[in-house]
This record gives structure tokens, C-alpha cells and sequence, in this order.
């Protein structure tokens, strides 16, 4: 579930503007693979900042002086409600209509919606029992659990504790295997699996496993052949945002990576990274058979086969293979002039 978002005052007495640059909207972390909220659509109908606004209730709007910014983690949670509600909102139309019953909407106040059930979830009633009361008919959610640094009340006990953590900066889940800490226990789970290798999210039509669900969902558009974030520029589409993003950069000329060092820019982080390496002279894929190192691991990848004698590029006009792609193609170029 998506953490209560601060409140505008309580933020500018904790950080400056700047620092709120370079902190998670939404967990008040730092991380450097932030997403912005109002410019990137997970989906093509609804922005990042809209998901929250619909899902937590508060007002999410450009200039607000909270931070613009939301990390991978709580990305993913924001997607998660906004697709579960608006699942369940739909789902539960159609079964209605189906039941011959009408829904009744309850008119909830701007911070009830917590996407949790209640006893009192099977919000129905039939035709006649709607006719015998016109009166408007809301639903008021207890929350007793209130924040002692804000305003803010929680229905559970639990997300109060996760909520304080955003004021006091505790991070009591820590990391057994580096020195890396969060505030809620799950993303502490999801880390550890960087250093374990467990991969839970086992995929329904192949035999690969990811570390995260998320990971999962986007393997899986390369089996139904899904993609659902389209170019508004041109007819390609693209099974990531992420790519999405990068493409669209083929159109603006945009070059939003820019090396420090020199007047060098890029349209995407990698590729400045690799860049940089030419400068500070690293050098970080290390050959497992011998002491030459890389600043890519492609390269790395291909110098492993003069240990290891792997030919993965076949000629499909012989059985000639080849360590080298540049290779295979200059052989077959010999093919086809003969042909010629």
C-alpha cells in the first residue's frame, strides 16, 4: 500500500527545495533512478501524479513544493493500487449488472479511501431498496490511529508505524548483507534478493523466475506480444515505459544525460556511464580467466570466448560459426557474391 504523502509545511521545516529534489515523493528516500510524476504515464491514460491523488486521496499538483519525484519501489506500488482499484471498480460494475442490482457510490471524504476492504465492502442495494431512500448515503471509514506529527489518521495500527517513519527518518529494516536499510519490511525483502538470487515470480509460460513482480509482468508482454506504452510521435510501441522513454528522444533530440567532464550528452544514462569510464579510466567487468579488464561488459562478453572457444554466430549457408557477429557478416558476404 502507497505510504500517506507529507504535508507541504511539515516538508519545507525538514528539507530545503533543493534536497526535496532528490528524495522519493512518496517514502521521502533517495535513490538515482527517480521517475517524475507529472510528465511519465505507466499507462497512456493516467499520470503517475493523478495514480496518487486517486488512490490516497490527497491534492497532487505541479508547484505544490513537494518533491516531483517517485522511486522504482514505490512506483511500482503506486501502479499496483491504481490498477487494483480500478480493477475492482470495474469488475464489480459488470457483476452487479450482471446481478441485476444497481451499485451505490459512497461519497468518501478526500482521505477515507485507504484500498483496503471493510466489513462493509458489498456496497449494493436493489432497485427498490434504492427507491424507498433518495437520501444521499456516505460511508465513513474509523481511523483511529492518528499521527501526532500531522494530521493524517490510519485505520491500522501498522501503517500509523510506517507513516511515522517519514517524519523521524527511521529505517529499522536493515540489510544483512550491506549496510543499505528501509523503512517498510517488504522492500527490504525485495533488496535482499539482489544478493540471494531468489527469484519467486516464476513465469506461466516459460521457465525463467524474476526477483520482482513487476520484472514478471514485463517478461511476459515478450510471450503475449503486448505493448502497451505507444509513441504519440510515430506508430511504434514498446513493452516498458522506460523504452518508451529513450524513443521518444529519437524525435525531440533530446539529450538529457550530460558528462561533466566534457561538452558530451546523451539520451541515456547507460551510454553516459560508459562515456565517463573514458575519462576516470575505469574499468569494472574484470575477465574471470586472465587480468584484462572492461568498461563494458559486451566487451567482456566477447574477449570470454577467446578462453572459452564459444562460436554463437552460425552461417546459415554452411556450418561455419563465428565468435564475432562483424565476423559472420563478412563471411557472408563472401556467399552472396559467389551467388552474384
Amino acid at each position: 500500500m502507497l505510504l500517506a504523502l507529507i504535508t507541504t509545511k511539515q516538508l519545507a521545516n525538514s528539507f530545503n527545495y533543493r534536497a526535496m529534489e532528490e528524495i522519493c515523493r512518496v517514502c521521502n528516500t533517495k535513490s538515482g533512478a527517480f521517475t517524475n510524476i507529472f510528465n511519465d504515464r505507466p499507462t497512456l491514460e493516467t499520470c503517475i501524479a493523478d495514480m496518487i491523488e486517486q488512490c490516497t486521496g490527497y491534492e497532487v499538483r505541479p508547484g505544490d513544493l513537494l518533491p516531483e519525484n517517485i522511486c522504482p519501489a514505490c512506483l511500482e506500488d503506486a501502479v499496483s493500487a491504481f490498477n487494483l482499484k480500478s480493477t475492482c471498480e470495474q469488475s464489480h460494475k459488470l457483476q452487479f449488472q450482471a446481478m441485476g442490482v444497481r451499485t451505490v457510490k459512497y461519497n468518501l471524504t478526500d482521505k477515507d479511501w485507504s484500498g483496503s476492504r471493510s466489513d462493509k465492502s458489498n456496497n449494493m442495494e436493489t432497485d427498490a431498496e434504492c427507491s424507498q431512500d433518495t437520501g444521499a448515503k456516505t460511508n465513513y471509514i474509523e481511523r483511529p490511529y492518528k499521527c501526532f506529527h500531522c494530521s493524517q489518521s490510519f485505520q491500522h495500527k501498522s501503517h500509523l508505524s510506517e507513516h511515522i517513519r517519514t517524519h523521524t527518518g527511521e529505517l529499522p529494516y536493515r540489510c544483512s548483507y550491506c549496510s543499505k536499510s528501509f523503512t517498510i519490511k517488504s522492500k527490504l525483502e525485495r533488496h535482499t534478493r539482489t544478493h540471494t538470487g531468489e527469484r519467486p515470480y516464476q513465469c506461466s509460460h516459460c521457465a525463467k523466475a524474476f526477483s520482482h513482480d513487476g520484472t514478471l509482468r514485463i517478461h511476459i508482454r515478450t510471450h503475449t506480444g503486448e505493448r502497451p506504452y505507444l509513441c504519440p510521435h510515430c506508430p511504434m510501441s514498446f513493452t516498458q515505459n522506460s523504452e518508451l522513454k529513450v524513443h521518444i528522444r529519437t524525435h525531440t533530440g533530446e539529450r538529457p544525460y550530460n558528462c561533466s567532464q566534457c561538452s558530451m550528452s546523451y539520451k541515456q544514462l547507460a551510454h553516459l556511464q560508459i562515456h565517463t569510464r573514458s575519462h576516470t579510466g575505469e574499468r569494472p567487468y574484470q575477465c574471470s580467466h586472465c587480468s584484462k579488464a572492461f568498461k563494458q561488459n559486451i566487451e567482456l562478453k566477447v574477449h570470454i570466448r577467446t578462453h572459452t572457444g564459444e562460436r554463437p554466430y552460425t552461417c546459415t549457408h554452411c556450418s561455419k560459426s563465428f565468435a564475432h557477429n562483424v565476423s559472420l557478416k563478412r563471411h557472408i558476404r563472401a556467399h552472396t557474391q559467389k551467388n552474384c
